[in-house]
C-alpha cells in the first residue's frame, strides 16, 4: 500500500510544532543551566564546547541529510525507488564512518580545542560531547531518509524526544555535579545532550522498521513497471556521485557557517577584550548575547521546518520538468514563512522586556529589540537557499552562505573592537551579513531561473497584521501592568500582564490577517480539512467574512 505524502502545510505544521516545543524547552534549558552554572561567565564555558560540538557536528554530517533528502525524492519521483534504498544505505554507510573518525579526534583533542576556544575550562564539556557526533551522523541520516519521503512525523517525534531527554539529564547531572567545579558541571551537561540523541535515533529506527516494509512494497510494485518499460537501473557509481555532488556544495556551506558560529563565539569574546573591556565583563557580555541568539533562533527553527518540507517537494516538481510547480510552492512557502516570521519578530521588538523578565534572561532586553528584524532576513534567506537547492542551484546557496560568513567576520572583526558599540557591532555585522545573501538569492531565482514569485506580495499582510496585533498587545500589557503593579510586584506582575497581552496579539493578528486575505480558506485547506472547518467556526464566531 502506498503512502500519501505530506503536503509543503502538513509537513511544516508537524515540523513547527516540533521546533517550537524543541525551542521551548530550549527556552527554558537555557535560564535553567544558565543559573546552575552560576550565571553569564559559566553559560560562556557551556556555550563554547556547544559550539565546538555543533560545528564537528555539521562536519560529520553536513550536506548528507539533504543529499539523502533529494535524491530519495528525485528517484521516486521517476519511478526509481530500488535506487533510492540502495543510495541511502551507502550514504548512511558514509556518515557512519565519517562520524566516527571525527568523534575519535576530538576525543584526542579536547584540551587543546578548549584553549583554542579561549575557555580552557570548557574541555571536559567538548570531551563528553564528542560521542554525539557519531550517534547524530547516524540519526541525521535516517531523518534525511524520511524526509525524502515526505513523512515528517518520525523527524518532529524524535526532535521532541531528544530535547526533553536532553533538557531532564543534563540538569540533573549539572546539579549533581556542580560542587566539582564549572569543569565538571559543563561535563554533565554534555552527556545529558548524547543521551537525548541516543533516545532520538531510537524512536527514528523504530520508526525506520515500519516504513521499510512500505518502501519495500513500493519498490516490487514499481519493478513490475519497470521490467514492462525496460527501463535500466540506476549504477552504484551513479548513485555515489549524486550523493556526493548534493552533500559537497552543502558540506561547504554549513562547515563555513558553522565555522563561522564558531569564529564568531571566539572572536565576540576577544573583540570585546580588545576593545576595553576586563575578561569578566567580556563573558558576561558574550553569554548575554548568545543567549539573545537562543530567541533569535526560536523562528529560525519554523524556517528550517518549512525548508526540510520545501526541498524534496521543489526537488520533485523540478525533475518532472513542471516549472510552474517550483514557482507556486516557492510562493506559498515564503507565504507560510512570513506568516509565522512577521509577527515573532514584532513581538521581539515591542515586547522584549517582558520576555526578558518571564525567561530569566538578564537585563538586556535592549539585545533583542535591535535584533528583531534580522529573524525576518534569517527566515529568508534559509527559505532561499532551499528553493536554490531544489532547482539543482546547490553551489550558487553554497557560496552566498559562504560570503554572508565572511562578511560577518570581517565587520565582527572592526565593529566589535570600537568601545561605543561593543557587544552591538554584532547586531550590526548580522544584518549587514544577512542581506547581502538575501539580494543575491533573490536575483538568481528571479532573473536566472526565471522562478516567478513576490516577496513583497508574501510579506505585505503579515506586516499588516503585525503592526495591528503589537498595537493591540502594547495597550493591553500597559493597562493590566497599570492597574497591578502597585500590589503586585515581580514575576507575577510581569506574567498577569504579558499573558493576556499576547492572547490579545494572537486574536487581533489572525483576525486582520484573515479580513485582508492574508491567510485564505484554500491555505488551511491545504494543511488540514479539519482544520480549516474549525477555523471556519472561529470565524463565525469572530465574524470574519
Amino acid at each position: 500500500m502506498k503512502k500519501k505524502a505530506q503536503t509543503i502545510g502538513q509537513g511544516f505544521v508537524i515540523l513547527s510544532v516540533s521546533n517550537i516545543l524543541v525551542k521551548l524547552l530550549s527556552l527554558v534549558f537555557v535560564p535553567l543551566i544558565r543559573g546552575l552554572l552560576g550565571g553569564d561567565a559559566g553559560y560562556s564555558v557551556y556555550n563554547s564546547a556547544y559550539s565546538v560540538y555543533a560545528f564537528v557536528y555539521v562536519i560529520a554530517t553536513a550536506g548528507f541529510p539533504v543529499a539523502i533528502s533529494k535524491l530519495i525524492s528525485e528517484l521516486s519521483r521517476t519511478d526509481k525507488r530500488k535506487e533510492a534504498k540502495r543510495g541511502f544505505g551507502f550514504a548512511l554507510m558514509i556518515l557512519a564512518g565519517l562520524g566516527f573518525v571525527l568523534m575519535a579526534v576530538v576525543m584526542c583533542f579536547a584540551k587543546p580545542i578548549a584553549g583554542f576556544m579561549n575557555n580552557p575550562d570548557s574541555w571536559a564539556g567538548i570531551l563528553f560531547l564528542a560521542p554525539t557526533v557519531f550517534v547524530c551522523s547516524l540519526l541525521s541520516g535516517y531523518r534525511g531518509y524520511f524526509q525524502g519521503r515526505k513523512n515528517m512525523r518520525p523527524t518532529a517525534v524524535s526532535q521532541i524526544i531528544e530535547q526533553l531527554v536532553h533538557v531532564a539529564i543534563s540538569a540533573g547531572l549539572v546539579i549533581a555535579l556542580k560542587d566539582k567545579g564549572i569543569v565538571w558541571a559543563v561535563a554533565g551537561a554534555s552527556v545529558g545532550t548524547c543521551v537525548g540523541a541516543l533516545a532520538a535515533l531510537a524512536v527514528c529506527l523504530i520508526e525506520y522498521r515500519s516504513d521499510k516494509k512500505i518502501f519495500y512494497e513500493e519498490i516490487r510494485n514499481e519493478a513490475v513497471l519497470r521490467a514492462k518499460l525496460g527501463d535500466s537501473d540506476v549504477s552504484d557509481r551513479e548513485l555515489l556521485k549524486r550523493i556526493f555532488l548534493y552533500s559537497l556544495p552543502l558540506f561547504i556551506s554549513s562547515a563555513v557557517q558553522y565555522g563561522g558560529d564558531l569564529l564568531d563565539s571566539k572572536m565576540i569574546k576577544g573583540g570585546l577584550v580588545a576593545s576595553g573591556l576586563e575578561e569578566q565583563a567580556a563573558k558576561i557580555f558574550h553569554g548575554q548575547y548568545m543567549a539573545m541568539r537562543q530567541l533569535i533562533n526560536v523562528p529560525g527553527a519554523l524556517a528550517t521546518a518549512l525548508c526540510v518540507t520545501v526541498l524534496p517537494i521543489i526537488t520533485s516538481c523540478f525533475a518532472a520538468g513542471d516549472r510552474k510547480g517550483v514557482a507556486a510552492n516557492t510562493q506559498y512557502s515564503f507565504k507560510l514563512c512570513y506568516l509565522v516570521a512577521v509577527p515573532i519578530s514584532f513581538a521581539y521588538a515591542v515586547f522584549s522586556g517582558p520576555i526578558y523578565k518571564l525567561l530569566g534572561y538578564g537585563n538586556n532586553a535592549v539585545l533583542l529589540t535591535v535584533s528583531s528584524l534580522s529573524v525576518i532576513l534569517l527566515c529568508t534567506i534559509h527559505l532561499q537557499s532551499s528553493v536554490l537547492q531544489g532547482v539543482n542551484r546547490l553551489f550558487t546557496a553554497s557560496a552566498f552562505m559562504c560570503l554572508c560568513v565572511v562578511i560577518k567576520a570581517v565587520l565582527n572583526y572592526f565593529l566589535l573592537r570600537i568601545p561605543q558599540l561593543n557587544i552591538y557591532g554584532a547586531v550590526i555585522s548580522t544584518y549587514v551579513s544577512y542581506l547581502i545573501p538575501f539580494i543575491l538569492n533573490l536575483y538568481v531565482l528571479k532573473k536566472r531561473e526565471n522562478i516567478r514569485f513576490s516577496v513583497l506580495a508574501a510579506l505585505t499582510p503579515p506586516v499588516i497584521a503585525s503592526t495591528g496585533c503589537v498595537v493591540a498587545g502594547y495597550a493591553v500589557y500597559g493597562v493590566i501592568r497599570l492597574i497591578v503593579r502597585s500590589f503586585l510586584k515581580g514575576y507575577l506582575g510581569y506574567a498577569l500582564a504579558f499573558i493576556p497581552a499576547a492572547v490579545a496579539a494572537v486574536i487581533v493578528y489572525y483576525i486582520i490577517i484573515r479580513k485582508i486575505n492574508g491567510l485564505t480558506e484554500g491555505d488551511i485547506a491545504q494543511i488540514s480539512p479539519k482544520a480549516s472547518k474549525l477555523l471556519g467556526r472561529v470565524d463565525k464566531a469572530l465574524r470574519i467574512g
